[in-house]
């Protein structure tokens, strides 16, 4: 189910059954007090029968309206235990419909063929209910949630139903899953045809993320209507987890890597090599017409029996430093916002590739936003993909004092690259108060600054 969808159940579940019991029960009530007619007619035990029924549709209809007010306060409030609840369907809303004005007419009328379909009508009414009561006794529902997940890919949450009765099958349970997020919310829904006794199945059901960031789930419900779809009940479950859905990963371009070291190359700084070339060994392999003779390894030619060769490849890994800045005004329009989800991406995209492509570089990230975060190699890459995923703007993030401490920590050899939600003019003036334009590499989160590095699906 995509996290679009509205959510059906909310157009299902209304008032009206609760509000037209109370009616009905408040008018039997008044009818009987002042309708002399209808106290003569109606007298004896069948005036007792009477006033049950009016004080039994008031209560219930109370008690329909209450529980729909808690229903609405489920995904903000928890449960303490499992909860049984009881609703009409539309099709019910009919069916107490007619069987009201089989009733009505029977009194009036004085009719006693109405009354006896009307008694006719309240067996299926009652056996309905208590068959759909049966279908959740000792049923227990819970679900399984993926490790890792990243906004804008589908994924599958896995629902299992244990029946735990003895020798009845429950059949047509919905397990309703709400899915709440900050700026999100929606429910899912799976549906098992039947679950034996003594045993359990599995379903799932597929959502896709829209946002980053931390998505609640809970509670979870079991509901049914089998089998006439007159009456459904259900059975709420304190069941609730929580999911961190990571930022969007793209793709960095050739000229990232060309564009990013050649600038730090035009810099003249005193650096530090581990070797004539800053090379690394590679290998050994057989000599070939051309190989440097200096570059024979005797021990291993002597054991061999034929001339042997060691390889080396130039290195051009270098430590990267990574400022984020996740700045957008008081009142952030809808492109303040995409910057800043923009360079979160981004920055996700930077760890990615840097961790894949670099052996021994040392790679740093500071995030700058309502809070500063910082993060290095020797942590997790899901923690840092956790940080990004929970990070927040605010409008008093400077990233002005973290660059100044970074230049004067950082090595000859490092490279120090800041992505900001702010605007290109308002970060270019910025930035030259505390470092030359040599020596950083400022992006702003804008797409025609971050295309030519940076490729994401919405950028296309």
């Amino acid at each position: 189910m995509n996290g679009s969808l509205p959510n059906a159940d909310e157009k299902r579940r209304s008032p009206l059954a609760g509000v037209g019991a109370i009616i009905c029960g408040g008018g039997l009530l008044l009818g009987l007090q002042y309708w002399p007619w209808l106290a003569q007619h109606w007298d004896g035990f069948s005036r007792w029968v009477l006033v049950a029924l009016a004080m039994g549709l008031l209560l219930w209809g109370i008690t329909q309206l209450l529980a729909l007010a808690r229903w609405r306060q489920t995904a903000t409030r928890r449960p303490i235990w499992n909860r049984n609840r009881m609703a009409i369907t539309r099709v019910g809303i009919v069916y107490v419909l007619i069987m009201s004005v089989m009733f009505f007419g029977s009194i009036i009328g004085k009719t006693n063929m109405l009354m006896f379909v009307f008694a006719m009508m309240i067996g299926p009414w009652v056996l309905n209910g208590w068959i759909a009561f049966s279908m959740l006794r000792h049923t227990y529902a819970k679900r399984v949630l993926p490790q890792r997940v990243m906004a804008g890919e589908m994924v599958s949450v896995e629902i299992e139903v244990a029946n735990h009765k003895w020798f009845l099958s429950s059949w047509l349970l919905a397990a309703q899953d709400q899915i709440t997020h900050v700026r999100d919310h929606f429910q899912a829904a799976a549906l098992f045809v039947r679950v034996p006794a003594r045993q359990s199945r599995r379903g799932r059901y597929f959502v896709r993320f829209s946002q980053r960031g931390e998505y609640s789930f809970g509670p979870l419900e079991l509901t049914t209507h089998f089998p006439l779809g007159l009456v459904e009940r259900g059975l709420l479950f304190n069941e609730f987890s929580k999911l961190i859905v990571h930022p969007r990963v793209g793709r960095m371009t050739s000229r990232w890597r060309s564009d990013l070291w050649n600038a730090n190359e035009v810099v003249e700084r005193r650096r530090m090599r581990a070797g004539l070339f800053d090379d690394e060994f590679h290998r050994i392999r057989e000599y070939r017409l051309g190989d440097n003779p200096k570059a024979i390894h005797w021990r291993t030619t002597a054991r061999r029996g034929e001339l042997m060769v060691r390889e080396f490849q130039q290195t051009r890994d270098r430590d990267l430093v990574l400022l984020v800045e996740l700045w957008q005004p008081v009142h952030p329009a809808t492109s303040d916002t995409d910057r800043v989800e923009l360079a979160i991406s981004f920055a996700a995209t930077v760890l990615h590739e840097n961790l894949r492509q670099s052996r021994e570089a040392r790679l740093q990230m500071i995030v700058v936003g309502s809070q500063t975060n910082a993060w290095d190699q020797h942590s997790s890459l899901e923690q840092a993909l956790d940080q990004l995923a929970m990070a927040s703007s605010s409008p008093k993030a400077d990233i002005r004092p973290v660059i100044d401490e970074a230049m004067q920590r950082i090595s000859g050899s490092s490279r120090i690259v800041v992505v900001s939600s702010r605007p290109h003019s308002d970060l270019r003036t910025r930035t030259r108060e505390v470092a030359e334009p040599a020596e950083l590499l400022c992006l702003s989160a804008e797409v025609g600054n971050l295309s030519p590095y940076f490729v994401l699906e919405e950028l296309a």
